[in-house]
């Protein structure tokens, strides 16, 4: 479905500029429908301002995505002078793509937790008045953080899983956040012979892997629902 904006300015090039700026896109990237043309009028007496109808170019983005994608490039702005935000759209999600040359790990934060705080922001900032795209889920990653994280918390859980199976005891994982829980689940279903428990102590949530005693018990997953 193409994202079809109307605009109102004091000519149709001002309007049209707005778009491109709101949005972050080139001029190429638009079709102009001109609506009315504005007017100066008489000494200012009886002016009308221009009204244009713009279609974007692009069927595999919403304005959802776009409006994420600037509202992220505003917020970098403040760290480092320079970046890049690559947006690509699944049927559920906007995934952002951060190129930075510095301030990494600020932007990243202990844990992913800077990137989870923008994944938030950047969600409610583009959710509003959007009219495509609005049930998406907006995604953040900065230089493949995501990636090698998932890469990190997998291996930490296949040998969490070692250790239980080779120990008979219980193991139990450090406080995970809901991204890192995600991969951790994910992981632990493709496991035999153990079974898993998610302990809640506060705000922190802790995986628990237990060895299984019987033999043919099938791994299952047993925590409170909530990744």
């Amino acid at each position: 479905m193409p994202i079809v904006i109307e605009r109102e300015a004091k000519t149709v090039s001002e309007a049209t500029i707005s778009v491109c700026e709101e949005f972050g896109l080139r001029r190429d990237d638009l079709d102009v429908e001109v609506l009315e043309e504005g007017s100066r009028g008489v000494l200012g007496i009886g002016s009308k301002n221009a009204r244009v109808r713009i279609t974007i170019r692009r069927d595999d983005i919403t304005e959802k995505g776009l409006r994420a994608k600037k509202a992220l490039e505003m917020i970098l702005g403040f760290f480092v002078p320079t970046h890049s935000v690559n947006l690509r759209e699944t049927s559920d999600k906007i995934k952002l793509e951060v190129k930075i040359s510095e301030n990494k790990g600020l932007l990243i934060g202990k844990k992913g937790e800077m990137i989870r705080a923008m994944e938030f922001i950047v969600g409610k900032i583009a959710g509003r008045s959007c009219e495509t795209g609005k049930e998406k889920r907006v995604l953040v990653d900065i230089e493949g953080y995501k990636k090698r994280r998932e890469t990190a918390v997998s291996k930490i859980v296949k040998e969490a899983v070692k250790k239980a199976r080779n120990s008979g005891r219980p193991v139990t994982l450090d406080p995970m956040s809901a991204f890192e829980r995600r991969i951790a689940y994910m992981t632990l279903k493709h496991e035999d012979g153990i079974k898993f428990d998610t302990m809640v102590e506060g705000e922190e949530k802790r995986i628990i892997i237990n060895p299984l005693r019987r033999n043919g018990e099938r791994n299952r997953r047993n925590f409170d629902g909530k990744a």
